[in-house]
């Protein structure tokens, strides 16, 4: 081979690397770019699922919204029969309280606590922060148990702080207000130590009622646990 064909040949050679190299580099490119992308294509798509699950987060209840509500469906019950049966709560509540004195917070606040799904710790330190008697809160819980409303047990202090008396509450969210007494009745016989905490709250009665039964159904259901000199009825409860 002469010299001159040599030269030729490595000169083609080198050619052909150097168009094979700047294919490569090109396909490397171009794939980095359609990455990229893809990436970017993606970004809107994972921001608007993070913010539909944020978005699909239980809504709690508007508190002016719920009260609102309360006051306009409570106004349409008796003011003696919201008045009889806010005597008869407040009675309750200061049993309970006494309890709490002489057998000690711990001591209800275990009661109450498996009563109502909670730690004995978390029920107390929803007490401190909510700066409630036992007896109110155990109101509440019950109330919110029962209640279709979505209202929690919170909202349910609040505005009996705010100057609610719960028979105006109990009225507000749809409960007949005489199961509503039988039932809290029958919760404080757990704060009292008589009947043992279940997990399961006494029902209530009530368009607003979670069991949807009518105030007058007729099918005199009672609470599950046995108020005090009432029978046990159907034994229905909610569990909490």
């Amino acid at each position: 081979m002469t010299q001159t064909k040599r030269i030729t040949l490595a000169l083609g050679c080198g050619l052909l690397a150097a168009q094979l190299a700047l294919a490569q580099t090109a396909g490397t490119t171009t794939q980095g770019q359609a990455q990229s992308t893809a990436d970017a294509s993606m970004q809107p798509v994972q921001a608007g699922t993070a913010a539909n699950a944020s978005g699909s987060a239980a809504v709690a209840v508007d508190p002016r919204q719920l009260r609102e509500r309360i006051e306009k469906r409570a106004a349409k019950v008796s003011a003696q029969a919201k008045t009889k049966a806010e005597t008869q709560l407040s009675a309750t509540v200061e049993q309970v309280n006494q309890r709490s004195t002489t057998e000690g917070e711990a001591t209800v606040a275990t009661r109450l606590a498996a009563e109502f799904g909670m730690t004995p710790d978390a029920l107390t330190a929803e007490r401190k922060t909510l700066d409630v008697s036992w007896g109110q809160l155990m109101i509440a819980h019950t109330l919110a148990a029962n209640a279709t409303a979505g209202a929690t047990a919170e909202q349910l202090v609040t505005m009996n702080k705010d100057g609610m008396g719960w028979g105006q509450i109990a009225a507000g969210l749809g409960l007949q207000l005489g199961s509503v007494v039988s039932s809290v009745n029958a919760e404080s016989r757990v704060a009292h130590g008589l009947e043992k905490a279940d997990g399961r709250v006494a029902v209530m009665r009530g368009e607003g009622a979670r069991l949807g039964i009518g105030a007058n159904a007729g099918l005199g259901v009672q609470a599950g646990k046995s108020a005090a000199g009432a029978n046990a009825g159907l034994g229905l409860k909610i569990n909490h």
